[in-house]
């Protein structure tokens, strides 16, 4: 089995480490990869065991879906015999590639945006020469509604890699640490947290609180906290490909909207022992309040403010939520169970032959 994975730059930026992971677990499986990459990313994050192909992509998403259809070429050379669509952005294009060279398709979704896009585009494909990998079985149970039709649509939830560490703790006069990371536009969720923040550090100034966002433009966050005083406590953290892995040396994670998107970076804080607060998200099946992260309805500042409170104070406590997560993750989100999952999907597609265990 040849299968090419087809990627983008904003996948990769959330996703570089579940990339990187996937590759070498189907390399390992006897599964030949070709990594499809955007021109830009450096050879340095790929690996070195699986052909690499580029593409150029820009922010006109008809040219993507244009440039990705094209490479039937260079694909058909490689001998590829599958193709696999990472992110919803890449459907189109990867539909139109797989027609192209006639082989089959499977389609990751990863997003609660995933399952209008599926309404729209999936009920009038081949259904023996498409199928659907959901990232969470709320996500993967919408677009089986949405689509309703023999289409092969499968759950296979991200896998991380585990971590046998005891949780992370706040040392005695250690500044508290913690990542913030929703889209990054300025919004009411934002306020109420950065409220939280203010009244909290007036108890514990020497707090840092490093703001990842996934989207472009943060400055309207910038200024906010600019005017509420909190140019002390409050770092943007500047992208580069890879960048989150280093996030996750903090002391918490905090995740201030409901973005209805399955992000491997809260099950790796999850597999480490981080304690993760979350707004509550119903597409997300892994945030589970008390076991694996404190999961919050429609906090206001107030509420912020004693959760923050809480993990400097309660150190026992948040450790022993931290050592929850990390069982939770090794059972049901293990990187192992993934890669079966996917073979599984590829296998049915190209009609490979299951070979019995052992």
């Amino acid at each position: 089995m040849h299968v090419a994975l087809l990627t983008n730059r904003a996948w990769l930026d959330e996703e570089l480490v579940s990339f990187q992971h996937l590759v070498v677990g189907l390399i390992d499986e006897q599964v030949r990869v070709a990594q499809v990459v955007p021109e830009d990313v450096s050879p340095e994050d790929l690996s070195g065991f699986g052909e690499c192909v580029t593409w150029r992509e820009t922010s006109v998403v008809l040219l993507n879906r244009y440039r990705v259809g094209q490479l039937n070429g260079v694909l058909d050379g490689l001998g590829v015999d599958l193709i696999h669509a990472v992110d919803g952005r890449l459907w189109h294009g990867g539909l139109k590639l797989a027609e192209a060279m006639d082989v089959p398709i499977v389609l990751s979704a990863n997003s609660m945006l995933d399952i209008p896009l599926a309404r729209k585009v999936l009920g009038r494909v081949d259904v023996s020469r498409v199928a659907v990998s959901g990232a969470t079985e709320p996500i993967t149970e919408a677009i089986r509604e949405a689509v309703d039709s023999d289409l092969l649509i499968q759950c296979i939830p991200t896998g991380v890699h585990r971590h046998d560490a005891e949780p992370p703790e706040l040392g005695e006069g250690q500044a508290f640490c913690a990542v913030v990371s929703g889209n990054g536009v300025w919004d009411a969720d934002y306020e109420a947290l950065l409220d939280g923040i203010a009244s909290f550090v007036k108890r514990w100034p020497m707090s840092q609180f490093f703001f990842d966002g996934q989207g472009e433009g943060q400055h309207q966050l910038w200024k906010n906290a600019s005017a509420m005083g909190l140019m002390g406590n409050v770092s943007l953290t500047p992208r580069r490909l890879g960048h989150r892995e280093m996030l996750l040396r903090a002391h918490a994670l905090i995740h201030p909207q409901a973005l209805g998107k399955a992000r491997s970076l809260t099950l790796r804080a999850m597999a480490r022992g981080l304690p993760v607060i979350a707004r509550e998200d119903e597409y997300l099946d892994y945030l589970i309040d008390g076991e694996t992260a404190v999961v919050l309805g429609q906090p206001g500042p107030g509420e912020w403010s004693a959760q923050l409170e809480r993990l400097v104070t309660e150190k026992r406590s948040v450790a022993e939520m931290g050592r929850r997560a990390i069982r939770w993750v090794n059972e049901h989100r293990s990187t192992p169970k993934q890669i079966n999952g996917v073979l599984d999907i590829y296998r049915r597609m190209t009609g490979q032959t299951i070979p019995f265990p052992g």
